[in-house]
């Protein structure tokens, strides 16, 4: 229990949730309870305390002539240095590890210590993934070392305010980065709360909006977000020179499919059958210390909280000559896309860098695997496909395909044009 004023009358909550008043102890000691039952019950409850926290060893040290003859040892950890603790007695050993991890318990932390604590909790307690960890990480590297240095508990709105107005608005963010960044913050000041730590969350008192007006609010158009019809056919053009390299047939196949990075990578020779393309796996970073290790996980980006054993995309002629192509790359290997003299996956990394140099030597604006995903969708709209039968081919939503992938390209007014007047003649 929290040690309080004898005249401090609010309510004492035990780890039992039984709730006992200053007035209600001296009521027992009132009442006659002997100090000698209060001293065993005190003893019990310091020695289970320092269990559930003191998980080394407590030992007698042998006999010997040093002051230390027959005391009693174990040792702890202060700021990751190892020290000693001895007592002449066990039970004042435990006294002494009572007041340290109270002290421990009870004193002020930091917003950064906070922060740590909570990537730990989400790691081992909630199994997020190492990508979410790192993502968070490096949100929090623009938080500046001062606010990351303060107590928590004296952290205020108006603190936020300006670290938003100091460090993040003069970079000149997207207004998202600001809303991320606040709930980022807003999740550890929750955390600290639940475990005690903190007693308000100052984020709640922060909209993102008042924000908004100084961020960098231009959006892509949609002639940036996915190819042309004129840029495929300079892309494939200029593939047809490098069909020995899986990277450049990893791109005719995005284009054919409308598939992620990841899915192409982890794409295996079995997932191809005669008409379809079975796709239900994808390559992820796995951090590990210093190292980033390239792993494939049986689900998309889609099906990660529900797998449903992934999508199939009908094969075109043109995809089945690039899945000829891929196998016959030298080599053996379970996946469809590998470097003739290594049977792994090739690197997402490397086919996303191989794809943005030859679209900007090609003069391409668009750059991205995502490019082939938004032209892809835009074929299967001229082709009459409902919108969700677009999203079953694509593996998403039906109101993320119609927010975010049917796009109103100014590329196609020429074409509209014709057809417009193909009706009135």
């Amino acid at each position: 229990m929290n040690l309080q004023n004898i005249n401090d009358d609010r309510p004492i909550i035990l780890d039992d949730n039984t709730t006992l008043r200053m007035r209600d102890l001296q009521l027992l000691f009132s009442c006659g309870m002997e100090s000698a039952k209060v001293n065993d019950m005190l003893t019990v409850a310091k020695r289970n305390y320092v269990k559930s926290k003191h998980s080394r060893a407590i030992f007698k040290l042998p006999p010997s002539k040093s002051w230390k003859n027959g005391c009693f040892k174990t040792y702890v950890y202060v700021d990751s240095k190892r020290k000693e603790i001895t007592s002449s007695t066990e039970d004042k050993l435990i006294e002494k590890l009572y007041d340290f991890y109270y002290e421990e318990d009870n004193k002020a932390k930091t917003l950064g210590q906070v922060f740590e604590l909570f990537m730990d909790y989400k790691k081992t307690c909630l199994n997020r993934s190492d990508k979410t960890i790192v993502t968070d990480r490096n949100r929090f590297k623009h938080v500046p070392q001062q606010l990351l240095e303060k107590d928590i508990n004296e952290i205020t709105d108006e603190d936020i305010r300006r670290f938003i107005v100091s460090n993040l608005l003069p970079n000149n963010p997207k207004p998202d980065f600001i809303k991320r960044m606040l709930q980022s913050l807003g999740a550890v000041f929750n955390y600290g709360i639940k475990k005690k730590i903190c007693f308000d969350n100052p984020v709640r008192y922060i909209e993102a909006q008042d924000y908004y007006k100084q961020c960098d609010q231009k959006v892509k158009t949609d002639e940036e977000k996915a190819f042309s019809s004129e840029e495929l056919s300079i892309i494939t053009a200029d593939a047809e020179k490098y069909l020995d390299n899986p990277r450049v047939l990893m791109s005719l196949l995005a284009k054919e499919t409308g598939m992620r990075a990841g899915e192409l990578a982890a794409l295996h020779v079995d997932d191809v059958n005669d008409d379809f393309i079975h796709v239900h796996r994808q390559q992820i970073k796995v951090r590990e210390g210093n190292h980033n290790n390239l792993v494939e996980v049986g689900y998309t980006k889609d099906e990660r909280l529900h797998p449903h054993n992934g999508r199939f995309i009908p094969i075109t002629d043109e995809a089945r000559r690039v899945i000829s192509l891929a196998k016959a790359i030298p080599g053996d290997s379970l996946y469809l896309f590998h470097d003739s003299n290594c049977s792994n996956m090739v690197p997402t990394d490397g086919y996303v860098h191989n794809l943005r140099k030859r679209c900007k030597r090609l003069g391409c604006i668009p750059t991205n695997n995502h490019a082939f995903r938004m032209a892809f969708n835009s074929r299967l709209i001229e082709i009459g496909l409902s919108p969700s039968d677009r999203a079953l081919i694509l593996g998403h939503e039906v109101q993320t395909n119609e927010a975010h992938y049917s796009l109103t390209d100014k590329r196609r007014l020429n074409n509209i044009k014709e057809r417009i007047k193909n009706e009135e003649s």
